[in-house]
């Protein structure tokens, strides 16, 4: 169930701008349609793996955290950052930049595989039509 799913999210993801739609044609291989119109789970795939970069952030909020410890400076410039809250939030931005990037390497990787698929199809064609010559 869970491939299925996976599967089913990685083939309505989208890396071109215009958000096209994909389809798997009976064969597996992916394939853009130019009409423009983009499922929402596309969409939404889409701005979840935008969210990359969001542990990043989170990193450098666990370091101006971890920086009002070490100075006193610091810790009198940023006390308004020292709050459970903000903790919480920190974490939870690396958690979603990890999972993001996690989802944006599948991602990547299904279009690999997609493309690998095709140009084997095509190298068997050639070889069988070169055997038929």
């Amino acid at each position: 169930a869970f491939r299925g799913a996976r599967d089913i999210l990685l083939r309505h993801s989208v890396l071109w701008p215009a958000l096209p739609t994909m389809a798997t044609h009976g064969h597996g291989a992916i394939q853009k349609h130019g009409h423009g119109q983009a499922s929402i789970l596309s969409v939404l795939l889409r701005l979840f793996t935008g969210l990359k970069n969001l542990g990043l952030a989170g990193y450098a909020l666990e370091a101006l955290l971890k920086l009002s410890h070490a100075s006193h400076r610091a810790h009198h410039k940023l006390h308004f950052l020292d709050t459970p809250r903000i903790h919480l939030l920190a974490v939870l931005m690396i958690l979603t930049g990890h999972l993001a990037e996690h989802l944006h390497q599948e991602e990547e990787n299904h279009h690999q595989e997609a493309r690998l698929a095709g140009l084997e199809s095509r190298l068997a064609d050639l070889e069988r039509a070169k055997k038929a010559q």
